[in-house]
């Protein structure tokens, strides 16, 4: 019984635990999201697999029963065949059954292969694409798990203050009681009390609003922030938010060069079929026969004119041009937003010492202010604003903790790092 209850105990005390970083960011794939992306590649791949299917034979098998309004020959007889069987019984019914089989084999069609490269291209697009959308969703974990760290290292600020602010009420209340001070006193700091309750609501509604954003991501349910460590820099090499929009850019060149293709290219095939052609009531035999007829081809077909495939060549290859300037245009953007975070980041972190340093000040300015109350040297007004600027000064610390984190999220995206490798 004991160990069942031990065992019991530390299941609870499991679920309790508040989840890792790393248990977040690897929830990620289990979710909806994650799978419809992994869907929508297999589909890509699936698309380049129809295409290449072009360059495999067709064989189809045929049967038919037909019936003529006058006998007609079981098999295609020209002139010549007719005169070499000239006094021979020819077959003739006005009834003929054929079974058979028949090929097509392409053997030249330049289109393809680049329908082929183009559903290439489009399947890497989707798998690039399956990549960044889970960095972003690291990163939507990341920002907004740091945002909820904030509040709750705000929300642990106010009730600081809201504890030194009900002992000086205790303070004064023994002051007013004995007529030392106005009762005025107490109604200041009963103000600046529910002033502190009034932010505390407001930070759970926004704490309530993030944990449902990160639990709708990863499928856990969390109470509190998970804890994070900087263990390296984002690594920064190519662009890689660029590289889905790249290869869906090359896709479109593909296909430009495939409408050019059909428009200008000759195809090549061969085709071979043969039919095994029955009548059951031969009108001079009178009996059944059946005859075997077949043939092989080499044909080859060339396009001459297509005033709508010209057309379509001009619209495709605008649109290139379009879709080259928007990548131009993300990629000037995206530099420029790389250098302002690099930028920022070195400015945070001197901002986070300079800002620790003001709180340690702020703390000691607040403690001469309390004694300088107590003993009547300060008034009321003047101590509220020394616990006001200390509860200004944590808060801005961190904020900057938090934009921080953003900031790196941010970069791992442009560059497609795996923020399990970033953070721990």
């Amino acid at each position: 019984m004991k160990i069942r209850n031990i065992l019991l105990f530390l299941l609870i005390a499991i679920n309790l635990q508040a989840a890792t970083i790393t248990q977040l960011f690897n929830a990620i794939k289990k979710q909806p999201t994650t799978k419809i992306d992994e869907i929508s590649s297999k589909m890509a791949q699936i698309a380049q697999d129809r295409v290449n299917a072009g360059y495999y034979p067709k064989v189809d098998l045929f049967a038919s029963y037909t019936h003529y309004n006058s006998p007609t020959n079981l098999i295609p007889l020209d002139p010549d065949a007719t005169a070499k069987l000239a006094g021979q019984s020819l077959p003739f019914s006005q009834t003929i059954q054929k079974v058979g089989i028949g090929a097509s084999i392409p053997l030249f069609v330049k289109e393809l292969g680049d329908l082929s490269q183009k559903a290439k291209y489009l399947a890497k697009s989707a798998r690039l694409k399956k990549e960044l959308n889970f960095y972003q969703n690291e990163a939507l974990i990341l920002g907004s798990n740091a945002t909820l760290e904030y509040l709750n290292n705000l929300l642990i600020s106010l009730k600081a203050t809201q504890k030194s602010l009900l002992k000086t009420k205790e303070d004064l209340q023994i002051s007013v009681n004995s007529g030392r001070m106005p009762g005025i006193a107490i109604d200041k700091i009963d103000e600046k009390l529910n002033q502190l309750d009034i932010n505390i609501n407001n930070i759970d509604i926004k704490k309530a609003t993030l944990i449902s954003n990160i639990e709708n991501l990863t499928g856990l349910e969390i109470k509190n922030p998970a804890k994070m460590e900087l263990i390296t820099n984002v690594k920064e090499d190519e662009i890689f938010a660029l590289k889905p929009l790249q290869e869906v850019i090359n896709a479109s060149m593909s296909d430009f060069q495939a409408t050019y293709a059909k428009r200008y290219y000759p195809k090549v095939a061969f085709n071979v079929m043969w039919s095994e052609n029955y009548t059951q009531n031969d009108s001079r035999l009178g009996n059944s026969v059946h005859r075997g007829y077949g043939y092989y081809q080499l044909g080859v077909s060339m396009p001459l004119y297509n005033r709508g495939e010209d057309v379509d060549m001009q619209i495709k290859k605008i649109q290139i041009m379009k879709d080259k300037i928007k990548l131009k245009k993300s990629e000037q953007e995206l530099k420029a937003e790389v250098k302002a975070l690099q930028k920022e980041l070195v400015l945070l972190e001197k901002s986070k010492k300079l800002k620790k340093t003001n709180i340690q000040k702020n703390e000691n300015l607040l403690r001469y202010a309390k004694v300088s109350f107590d003993e009547g040297r300060m008034t009321e007004e003047d101590y509220l604003v020394y616990e006001d600027k200390l509860l200004s000064a944590k808060s801005s610390y961190y904020e900057t903790v938090s934009q921080k984190w953003q900031d790196i999220a941010k970069l791992a995206v442009i560059y497609g790092n795996d923020l399990k490798g970033v953070v721990r």
